[in-house]
């Protein structure tokens, strides 16, 4: 609350993102987080490359051809609506299908990392929409999706052993 009272122009709209950083502080100096699941590994480690062996079952290969179908409906909606909304013209195949190939590099990436597929994110498009640009109301969002990742990942005990 003091944040959004004492400060000034772009800065006020991140008072959301200071409270949250001053409440985990808080909680870390009252003992309330327990940050032993997250330091397992020290304090900088890298994702190991193959975590998991691979296994290739048609049954899961045709599930996740199916998923990825939704999921590039998805990505052309929302390409196609950012395209609209922030640039005021008709998408293009090219931008589909650079949206669409980012979808796939990017999930295949994380497949190596041991990390589920990644999507666009519908939520910017609010974002878009209202601000004709990506800008700092996005630090303030990404900021907080950050922060909960965190807790969920402390919550949910994951290690590589």
């Amino acid at each position: 609350m003091l944040w959004n009272i004492f400060a000034r122009g772009y800065l006020k709209q991140l008072s959301v993102l200071a409270g949250l950083i001053v409440g985990y502080v808080a909680a870390i100096g009252m003992g309330k987080v327990d940050l032993s699941v997250i330091m397992a590994d020290g304090i900088i480690s890298l994702p190991k490359i193959l975590p998991y062996t691979p296994e290739f079952h048609p049954g899961a290969i045709f599930s996740v051809c199916i998923i990825f179908l939704v999921s590039a409906a998805e990505t052309i909606g929302d390409t196609s609506a950012v395209v609209s909304s922030g640039l005021n013209r008709a998408i293009e195949g090219k931008e589909i299908s650079g949206s669409l190939a980012c979808d796939g590099y990017v999930s295949a990436f994380s497949a190596l990392l041991g990390c589920p597929p990644i999507t666009s994110f519908s939520q910017n498009i609010g974002l878009v929409a209202m601000t004709k640009v990506v800008n700092r109301f996005t630090i303030m969002m990404f900021g907080t999706i950050l922060i909960s990742g965190f807790q969920m990942l402390a919550k949910a005990g994951f290690n590589m052993k």
